[in-house]
């Protein structure tokens, strides 16, 4: 089985640290993993390897059969997994278009609510799975992955309007790489749960230049981040998708749970003035929709129009 991973950042890298062993491991169904990155990230990859550090500070380093940041070499592959930044999704997509065939699976984790469908945009063919993952992790250095919390939950289940039982490549290479996972029917209200938490809070950490814990404990600011998960509850319900009717309050809770220091990734990529950045994927996504589907979205067109 040949599994490609396109994006090894923090949950590529997660994904590789787990898979890595297998592919050095007899008897293993990967007899091929390949990785798709670039930088000096890739350089240190190519020379010595990808060391994955797990949340205990255990250290694994993991070699692929290919480190390329050339997505044409690839060859046909049977499970790809996509992990870039939703800026660089399309291309990415297109990049893999060409090695995926009628029964290849293509599952992309990133942070989304339509993350699916754009990927459908463009191929038309595979098999194509909506996803989530639940996890802490990034680059710490060129070759080093550091995986910080969370378990790396993959939520994961059918495709739109379809009737499918979990792959049986997919469910095995999950459960001989330790990798938990969970397979729904409908896996749409999972994925839009997690888009309810971190799209408003990415927003508000950004533009406030405030932790999770110093949102939560400011007056207007959790007022606008509750308003900001009800709008986006709002698109949700109107695009077929059925949250819990407290998803503003346990989303909150969620929030609640987390060290008050926290930053998103997104606040620290702002920070950074990063060249490009996720702001189209956590607000332009549900103002369109919004437009698209007759719900109103003030609250997250505020912050984003104010977003640096």
């Amino acid at each position: 089985m040949h599994v490609v991973i396109y994006g090894v950042g923090g949950i590529g890298g997660f994904l590789m640290g787990k898979i890595g062993p297998l592919f050095s491991k007899p008897g293993s169904g990967v007899d091929n993993l390949s990785v798709v990155a670039r930088g000096d990230h890739l350089q240190a990859i190519q020379s010595r390897g990808l060391t994955y550090r797990d949340p205990e500070q255990n250290e694994r380093t993991v070699f692929p059969s290919m480190a390329t940041d050339a997505p044409e070499r690839l060859s046909w592959a049977d499970i790809v997994f996509i992990c870039v930044k939703g800026y660089d999704l399309e291309k990415a997509v297109e990049s893999v278009s060409r090695i995926v065939g009628t029964n290849t699976i293509v599952l992309p984790l990133l942070n989304g609510a339509d993350i699916y469908d754009r990927v459908r945009e463009i191929l038309p063919k595979g098999i194509v799975l909506p996803g989530a993952i639940y996890i802490s992790s990034s680059i710490t250095a060129p070759g080093i992955v550091s995986h910080t919390g969370g378990k790396g939950l993959i939520i994961t289940g059918a495709e739109p309007g379809s009737v499918m039982d979990q792959p049986s490549a997919l469910k095995e290479l999950f459960e001989e790489a330790g990798i938990v996972y969970e397979w729904h029917t409908d896996p749409l209200p999972a994925i839009w749960g997690k888009f309810v938490f971190i799209a408003p809070f990415c927003l508000v950490t950004a533009v406030a230049d405030k932790t999770i814990g110093e949102v939560c404990a400011d007056t207007q600011l959790n007022s606008d981040v509750r308003e900001m998960i009800a709008e986006s509850a709002r698109v949700a319900a109107a695009a077929g998708v059925n949250l819990p009717d407290d998803i503003v309050d346990q989303t909150m809770k969620k929030a609640e749970s987390f060290p008050p220091d926290t930053k998103t990734s997104f606040q620290r990529d702002i920070e950074k003035h990063k060249a490009q950045d996720e702001r189209d994927l956590f607000g332009a996504t549900i103002m369109r929709l919004g437009k698209k589907l007759g719900v109103e979205t003030p609250v997250t067109e505020s912050y984003h129009t104010a977003l640096p």
